[in-house]
């Protein structure tokens, strides 16, 4: 357990230079995927304690090694690159299991297992395995770029935040001003669900206070359920941070992040008074108690924003092979293909099935990897059908989110029903009747 601590530490630590680019200050010359094979394999460390250290030492070697594998992959030695790709690979699926659930799991195999079904490109299995492995378009690419630097400083600042107390200040000043138990619930929901990365994250959070106050003036527990997810769920798509989409959806469209923002904004706050305006009324007196403000424990701090980068660390690696083999097979273009298909023409038609598939591929994963899962496989066919390439992404964002509330999947809503505990499916169906507006909202702004 103190090896694994010191792990995350460890991990903190090297996220922290990378951030700060040191090794320019003290004239080292290191390529972004030689940091970002130090942080994936030490975020395995930390997924995989028995296998620290080897992995540990792995990381390093590679690390140094990798301005050579270019030289080695053309001159033809592909199994030395080989050798170390498929037991990372490996390592990646299996983190992702322990990380990030089943469902991101199993779409990360399917994609894995996709160039033996289609290959529009002809590329041998093992070129795309070392593509995988060390190329910056895939595993070590942008997604872990993104990941290692802005919402590394988001997570820290997150965590920070957390240990001075300033969150419980924050939720006593909402008590005393808000008397809605439904309305604290949408509002500190909203606030936290930005910047938590997952609704089903915030709604075990959040919800632990929202639902037995909501429960305590006569919501039944279906309903108190409900609101808290939908909430959660509409926190991932509210400026500034957005689970990190925004960060993510700046570098896939070459734009600036305020601009991100600013497009995000409008519909974001359209929502939330949608929801506030129709919330039930009910009056909660809250004895909550507030922590004195402190100085954060640095250490406390550095072993938790670890624990919490090296799940979207592995995440990050799962998402880098997916858009890995998008890249090796073409498959996006057979996916517009299809989508184009199916709509024969019909505009309506288009948007109907993409919002559809957006949920199916969301499948409750974390925001910032169902954006990218969508924006890769669904967004490309309404940007090609003459949508604006924001509003195109802002739509299949939307959708892919609302995964979180939707059945099948649903784990937002399961979630909250947990703490509540109410029905699972009766809860999903009453959140999607509460969150009507966001099913609504997409097809608004892209189409006007």
């Amino acid at each position: 357990m103190k090896n694994l601590d010191l792990t995350k530490v460890f991990l903190t630590f090297i996220l922290l230079l990378g951030v700060v680019d040191v090794e320019s200050y003290i004239g080292l010359a290191l390529f972004d995927e030689q940091k970002n094979i130090l942080f994936i394999w030490t975020a395995l460390a930390i997924a995989f304690p028995k296998f620290c250290i080897p992995l540990l030492l792995g990381g390093f070697g590679l690390s140094y090694f990798f301005p050579y594998f270019a030289d080695v992959y053309a001159d033809n030695q592909k199994i030395i690159v080989t050798s170390f790709a498929i037991p990372l690979l490996l390592f990646v699926v299996l983190g992702s299991f322990k990380t990030n659930g089943k469902s991101f799991t199993g779409l990360l195999i399917a994609f894995l297992l996709l160039p033996f079904v289609y290959n529009g490109t002809g590329q041998s299995y093992q070129d795309i395995i070392i593509h995988l492995a060390i190329d910056s378009t895939a595993m070590l690419g942008m997604i872990m770029n993104i990941i290692a630097g802005m919402v590394f400083l988001f997570v820290a600042l997150g965590i920070i935040i957390l240990n001075t107390g300033l969150v419980d200040l924050v939720i006593k000043y909402v008590l005393k001003y808000v008397k809605s138990p439904g309305r604290i619930a949408i509002l500190s929901s909203s606030i936290f669900g930005s910047v938590s990365g997952s609704a089903l994250a915030n709604v075990m959070s959040t919800g632990q206070v929202t639902i037995p106050l909501m429960k305590s003036v006569g919501y039944s527990p279906r309903l108190a359920a409900a609101y808290e997810s939908v909430a959660s769920t509409g926190g991932q798509l509210l400026p500034p941070i957005m689970g990190a989409a925004a960060f993510i959806m700046a570098e896939l469209l070459n734009i600036g992040y305020w601009d991100v923002v600013y497009y995000a904004s409008l519909p974001a706050i359209a929502f939330y008074l949608l929801l506030l305006i129709k919330c039930p009324k009910g009056e909660v007196k809250s004895d909550f108690v507030v922590k004195k403000l402190q100085l954060p424990n640095i250490k406390e701090c550095a072993e938790k924003i670890g624990e919490s980068m090296h799940s979207m660390i592995i995440l990050g690696a799962g998402v880098g092979c997916m858009i890995g083999i998008l890249d090796q097979t073409g498959l996006v273009y057979l996916i517009t293909d299809i989508l184009f298909s199916i709509s024969n023409g019909s505009t309506i038609i288009l948007l109907v099935v993409t919002a559809i598939l957006s949920i199916i591929l969301g499948l409750g994963m974390p925001t910032g990897a169902a954006y990218v899962v969508v924006a890769l496989i669904t967004a490309p066919s309404l940007i090609d059908a003459g949508f604006t390439d924001i509003w195109a992404h802002m739509f299949v964002l939307y959708f892919a989110t609302l995964s979180m509330i939707s059945p099948p999947v649903a784990i937002a809503s399961y979630g909250a029903a947990k703490i509540a505990d109410s029905n699972p499916i009766t809860t999903a169906l009453t959140s999607m009747y509460i969150a009507w507006p966001l099913y609504v909202i997409p097809f608004i702004f892209i189409w006007f």
